[in-house]
């Protein structure tokens, strides 16, 4: 059966709560690092690589319903306990090409092509709502800047003889809120009867995108950088 791998991912921002409920989707004990957040939380389980046959300019569109991003934010409080405070959106989208075959500068080659993946920040979600509204007001303004994209016009990736499957950096353009700021990626990503299977992670700045990280009265602080997860199906 024949598989083939794309790697992508995207990344968007994140934030807190504005108000005196602190309730967190999922915490995280403050002995875990982000590091070990981001690598940990979920991760491709063991796939068997198996050699492919060339094709060229496949059309892959993202499956809404079986794909999610999420940010995960470092909070210290005043005692100097930290957690992890996570939020979640299934609002996921996009499409790209893909081919694979020869090339000059390794035993093969993928070339992806008119990336573009969207994330609906308006339905960004944790287990508090006045955090998700402040998002939403104050710190994404997701309300005056709803969608966040990553984009790659074209990139080519060696390929090691034609492999099903691929752990990869790569590096692609994020707008949020109107603002483009080049982030690398690291995904690990294969393909199963026709669908794409993505799972990437990589950390973001706040100021990159024209904001402070979250804080409340010297209270609480949310640190950057902030950790961001993706986990995308593409169907051809």
């Amino acid at each position: 059966m024949k598989k083939i791998f794309f790697i992508v991912f995207l990344l968007f921002s994140c934030s807190q709560d504005e108000g005196t409920q602190e309730v967190f989707s999922q915490e995280i004990s403050s002995s875990s690092s982000l590091d070990e957040v981001t690598t940990t939380l979920t991760a491709i389980e063991e796939i068997e690589v198996e050699q492919l046959s060339s094709f060229s300019k496949v059309l892959f569109v993202v499956d809404e319903e079986k794909s999610s991003a999420r940010y995960l934010a470092p909070k210290v409080f005043l005692n100097s306990n930290e957690e992890i405070v996570v939020g979640e959106t299934k609002g996921v989208s996009g499409s790209f090409e893909l081919s694979i075959g020869e090339c000059d500068s390794s035993d093969s080659c993928i070339l992806i092509e008119n990336l573009t993946i969207s994330v609906d920040l308006m339905r960004l979600k944790s287990s508090n709502g006045i955090r998700d509204n402040a998002i939403k007001s104050k710190w994404l303004e997701s309300e005056l800047y709803p969608i966040a994209t990553y984009s790659i016009e074209e990139l080519i990736l060696p390929n090691n003889n034609f492999d099903s499957k691929v752990d990869e950096t790569l590096t692609g353009l994020l707008n949020i809120r109107d603002t483009d700021y080049i982030v690398p990626f690291s995904v690990s990503a294969y393909m199963d009867n026709n669908l794409v299977y993505v799972y990437g992670v990589a950390q973001i700045e706040t100021l990159w995108f024209g904001f402070d990280p979250p804080s409340k009265f010297d209270a609480w602080n949310v640190l950057n950088p902030i950790g961001i997860e993706i986990e995308i199906v593409a169907t051809r």
